[in-house]
């Protein structure tokens, strides 16, 4: 007896769907996973699957959603959030608390900052105690998206960078191992920005 799928998945009809409502669906993946889409982004418009101008656009829509999203929470949940949730995102009372010491002296900084370096290493509470504190939102959106365009330049940059090496390789090994490059890259910006994040946080928190 042949056994066989119930529900197969078309990888074809996927592609084109996709291709179909790129622009969209970049939003939507961009609230999820804003680095990795970034960079992938930057592959994406090497392939000339994507424009520079749409996909920046697009790119930086579903980020700052995600942004607006976080600081609601905050604002609307704050610490209870924190308390029930906060373990699945890794936020927790003491990072809030240090987050509320630096924007109570260091609001705009922290803002600015926030999207180039990762939060300061404080991640999602940097945007979850901008609600808490109850942040001019208008202030804490512009200067969220100030910082984001360095911080999407750069992503896109990489990817695009990696997409003329996955372009040059015509094996297979060849290009999966410069995903594999490109995905460790990644993970080595995130580190290093966070790292970059924690050591300005400390030197806020000293003056």
């Amino acid at each position: 007896m042949d056994c066989c799928p119930i529900n197969t998945v078309n990888i074809d009809a996927v592609i084109a769907l996709f291709l179909q409502y790129k622009y969209p669906a970049l939003v939507v993946l961009s609230f999820f996973e804003g680095p990795y889409m970034m960079m992938l982004s930057g592959l994406l418009l090497k392939l000339g699957v994507v424009a520079l101008v749409p996909v920046y656009i697009a790119l930086s829509i579903g980020d700052l959603l995600a942004d607006t999203v976080w600081y609601y929470v905050g604002y609307h949940f704050g610490n209870r959030f924190v308390h029930r949730f906060g373990k699945f995102f890794d936020v927790d009372a003491e990072r809030i608390e240090s987050a509320k010491e630096l924007f109570s002296r260091h609001r705009k900084k922290i803002l600015l900052g926030s999207k180039v370096t990762a939060g300061f290493g404080l991640s999602l509470a940097t945007l979850i105690t901008a609600g808490i504190v109850r942040a001019p939102f208008w202030e804490y959106l512009a200067l969220n998206f100030f910082g984001q365009l360095v911080w999407t330049t750069v992503m896109l940059s990489v990817g695009y960078f990696f997409g003329n090496l996955y372009i040059a390789i015509d094996n297979v090994l060849g290009k999966i191992f410069i995903v594999g490059a490109a995905v460790l890259v990644l993970y080595l910006l995130l580190r290093i920005a966070r790292r970059i994040g924690r050591q300005a946080k400390d030197s806020l928190a000293n003056k």
